[in-house]
């Protein structure tokens, strides 16, 4: 096992992430930048043309390849259509969708440094901005669009991202009986025998909410017609609504931010994607403004999975002005990772592994480094008992284990802990906001200090805001200050993502063992307004694990119960 000083183990990563991972990978430029004075140019000048019907692919990338090469660069796209194909990306698409990856295509395609191709790669940009109010990029073949890994000081503003073939399928419910029901797909949603169908969500018009019952595909029969006849009992007042039907779960992001500081997305609009979103990863500093994860004119959803992710991230994530609808999971989900502990070493070293049922979102290891503090956390409870420092970290590119010395010694019995990287973990800001029929939560919390505010939450499957650890997924942590304030719930928290039976705020730690834990530091809920009106509610807030909880000005209706606690030290109320 080789052994690397932090600088090189950010660069391994990084060159992992750039060259070594694509089945088309992009070349990146190894020229040193020819000059750091600021420069303005249009995609025009490496032949990209909006509208015109040609494979822009060649051209874009050109554009990107210029951006890294000079810092300070401003790359314009005019205002239309470009078009981004791919053969890699194509065949690969292609195979997926014929039923070669299994009917489940995620356990396949969304492991560790599973190959995969790059749309645009602006790896190791400085001081770039790419100024693309109007332009959409319309894609063809499954790929990671617009890659940001290893940037600073990078900006994305006004571009508009989509797939001809979307990578989900949406038809209209045309017989229901009490054996089957049909769905005519969209005439841009050709259906094939094999596809594979990992979910069907209903969109309810009714009440613009996703429908509370999700269904599996078991028996199925593709008729003549682009139609689909689906052996399941649904209910009769949902004939002639829309449904729509994911042909992956996880797979690459639209956009990629990682290794990265300081990265701004402005008026960037996302249609479809066989992933997340806007995937943030081991980067500091990440902020959305007036961003739109939202479905295509004509369309019920948009992602096949969450909106926004952002995993062992530091310094802010700040998300203001935005709106999600129609996503294949939570709005946005912020947290760190608990490794186990597999080996403690002679020398006081140890080997931490991740875990996690789908590993990191990024597909590749979260390697600590030297100088960041690791709490040492109880597995029964997630409550840390001790903090030390990283000193050392060895670690062999591709292997999903880590080699870590401490300052301190770890417990004899190591294997009750695990290890998590508080310096990886940072301050959210989520203010002014919509959420719209998603699948799952809104907000999925687990900074260290949040600050969640005047959001806007409609039939969002799950909890609206859920702030909390999740040892399943090996997700943390506890929230030391959480400020939820002046938000709008609406007809949330009906099946999928619900927590402790709240439609509307959900304060959380999901362990073996949280019955007598105060985990959570000062959480404050004030002025929100919670709504059920389809369906009565457990509760509208449920707060557990919490030292001192303020709750004043919450107005709650239609739930069994307005608030619930368990396991509350300090309540400050009206």
């Amino acid at each position: 096992m080789r052994k690397y000083p932090i600088v090189s183990v950010f660069a391994a990563s990084i060159a992992l992430m750039v060259l070594a991972i694509g089945p088309a990978p992009l070349s990146a430029s190894s020229k040193t930048p020819k000059s750091n004075a600021p420069l303005t140019v249009s995609a025009k000048k490496f032949g990209a043309r909006p509208g015109d019907g040609k494979d822009d692919s060649k051209a874009l990338r050109k554009a990107a390849a210029f951006c890294r090469e000079h810092p300070g660069t401003t790359l314009t796209l005019e205002p239309g259509i470009y078009e981004l194909r791919d053969t890699a990306a194509v065949s690969f698409g292609n195979a997926v969708m014929e039923g070669k990856y299994g009917g489940n295509p995620e356990p396949k395609i969304f492991t560790p440094y599973f190959p995969y191709v790059k749309g645009l790669d602006f790896s190791g940009s400085k001081s770039v901005t790419v100024e693309a109010e109007g332009a959409t990029l319309l894609l063809e073949g499954w790929m990671e669009p617009i890659s940001i890994i290893g940037c600073e000081d990078f900006t994305l503003r006004g571009l508009t991202i989509d797939y001809k073939r979307q990578p989900h399928s949406e038809g209209i419910i045309s017989e229901i009986t009490d054996e089957y029901f049909t769905v005519d797909f969209d005439s841009d949603c050709p259906m094939l025998r094999k596809n594979p169908m990992s979910r069907l969500c209903i969109w309810d018009s009714r009440y613009d909410v996703v429908h509370h019952k999700v269904y599996a595909f078991r028996k199925r029969e593709l008729l003549d017609g682009n139609k689909w006849k689906i052996k399941a009992q649904i209910d009769t007042s949902m004939l002639g609504q829309r449904c729509g039907v994911t042909h992956s779960y996880h797979f690459r992001p639209a956009v990629f931010i990682g290794h990265s500081r300081n990265t701004r997305l402005e008026g960037v609009t996302i249609h479809s994607q066989p992933g997340m979103g806007i995937l943030g990863f081991d980067s500091e500093n990440i902020s959305l403004s007036a961003v739109k994860v939202v479905p295509r004119e004509g369309k019920a959803f948009s992602t096949n999975t969450d909106a926004t992710h952002f995993s062992s991230c530091s310094g802010l994530i700040k998300i203001e002005d935005s709106t999600f609808q129609g996503q294949g999971d939570d709005a946005i989900n912020v947290h760190g990772y608990y490794h186990d502990i597999t080996v403690l070493h002679p020398d006081g070293s140890f080997t931490a592994v991740l875990k996690a049922p789908t590993f990191t979102h990024a597909q590749e290891t979260d390697v600590p480094r030297v100088g960041d503090t690791l709490e040492i956390t109880s597995i029964a409870t997630l409550e840390p008992i001790a903090k030390t420092v990283v000193t050392d970290v060895e670690w062999e590119p591709c292997s999903l284990e880590v080699r870590i010395k401490t300052a301190d010694p770890l417990p004899e019995d190591y294997d009750k802990y695990y290890v998590f990287n508080s310096s990886k973990i940072p301050k959210l800001e989520y203010r002014r906001n919509r959420v719209l029929g998603n699948f799952a939560r809104g907000v999925l919390s687990k900074a260290r200090t949040a600050v969640i505010e005047e959001n806007y939450f409609q039939g969002c499957s799950g909890t609206a805001i859920h702030v909390g650890a999740e040892s399943n997924w090996k997700e943390g942590a506890f929230a030391a200050e959480a400020l939820i304030k002046d938000n709008i719930i609406v007809n949330c928290g009906q099946s999928y993502g619900m927590q402790g039976g709240a439609c509307g705020i959900a304060v959380i730690i999901g362990a073996p063992d949280t019955a007598c834990s105060f985990i959570h530091g000062n959480v404050s809920i004030t002025g929100n307004l919670i709504r059920s009106d389809l369906f009565p509610s457990e509760c509208g807030i449920a707060v557990f694990n919490t030292d001192r909880l303020e709750l004043r000005g919450n107005d709650v209706e239609g739930c069994r119960e307005s608030v619930h606690l368990l396991s509350v030290r300090e309540i400050l109320t009206d």
